[in-house]
């Protein structure tokens, strides 16, 4: 047994796996083939920077995205780009460029095809749709999508 706890098959002593308590080989690596600093065997990470920070397809401290190693696009020197959108397509307030979040909903809680999260059918919990018109087609003011209320007068 070695004083690093592995046999010469490889397998810790305490865990009796190829990994010890840390989940790291006799090698130094994970399961996933990183070591403790993140890095692989070729000296990159899962994104592929080494540990100076420059890309392995682009040799420079920008992927192809125009990302660093901590996440920042190269335009602005933050998490967003240009428009303001994270590498993962959504702004500061959780949104994508369709106004939805990851979990699928907009600002009003109805996903794309117009459900609404909490009452699971085409209306809020106050009667209206995505487009804020309730089921006998006026909005809270009393107009339709036309802008005439119940009486045929036009919105002012």
């Amino acid at each position: 047994m070695g004083k690093d706890g592995f046999n010469k098959e490889g397998y810790h002593k305490a865990t009796g796996t190829k990994f010890d308590e840390d989940g790291f080989s006799k090698d130094g690596f994970n399961k996933l083939g990183y070591d403790q600093d993140g890095l692989s065997k070729n000296g990159y990470d899962k994104n592929g920077f080494d540990k100076n920070g420059a890309h392995i397809a682009t040799g420079t401290l920008f992927n192809t995205a125009g990302l660093d190693k901590e996440g920042n696009y190269e335009a602005t020197g933050t998490a967003f780009d240009k428009d303001g959108f994270d590498k993962d397509g959504f702004n500061k307030l959780g949104y994508d460029q369709e106004g939805f979040t990851k979990y699928g909903y907009d600002k009003n809680s109805f996903d794309k095809d117009g459900t609404h999260m909490i009452t699971h059918t085409l209306f809020n919990t106050a009667g209206f749709d995505k487009d804020g018109f309730g089921k006998d087609g006026f909005d809270e003011d009393g107009f339709d999508k036309d802008g005439f209320n119940k009486l045929g007068k036009k919105k002012q």
